[in-house]
């Protein structure tokens, strides 16, 4: 879990990376920085709107960027920049718009049906309302009751 020092930290990022981002026509989707075993990282997923995200592409941000995140953190870590690949996070209400009819997996802050966890398919947002259709009934959820959500990748049977 993120302390205030490290999302004030992850705040500061996004501000040296959105620009840059921008100027490639880029967005970004999210901003980790953490600890894992013994190293500290920062992690940053970008995606292309209009397609794929290139290994080049990674690399030029992780270029234009470094130095001015290197300036944020007295640590070592390690910077990298990826795509947030198929399973990617939804962290902006945009996100939920733009994946409607996508299967989705939520996590909440408190329980709605005796439940913190919903796996379903995006079928509606409206007014900061995710409209989330599980097996048996459509269940509405405030978008500030989302702690994590993501979407969920499911293989082709054959």
């Amino acid at each position: 879990m993120a302390n205030s020092s490290n999302e004030a930290i992850i705040q500061k990022i996004e501000k040296i990376v959105v620009p840059v981002l921008k100027e490639m026509k880029l967005s970004l989707v999210d901003v980790e920085y953490m600890q894992d075993g013994g190293y500290w990282y920062v992690r940053i997923y970008v995606e292309n709107l209009e397609g794929d995200i290139t290994l080049e592409d990674c690399a030029a941000i992780s270029n234009k960027i470094e130095d001015d995140v290197d300036k944020l953190i007295d640590k070592k870590f390690f910077l990298e920049v990826s795509s947030p690949g198929i399973e990617r996070p939804l962290k902006k209400i945009e996100d939920f718009i733009r994946f409607k009819g996508e299967k989705a997996k939520l996590s909440l802050k408190h329980k709605i049906d005796d439940s913190k966890n919903f796996e379903g398919i995006i079928t509606d947002c409206k007014k900061n309302v995710i409209f989330l259709e599980l097996e048996d009934k459509i269940l509405e959820i405030p978008f500030s009751e989302i702690r994590k959500a993501n979407l969920v990748y499911e293989f082709d049977e054959f």
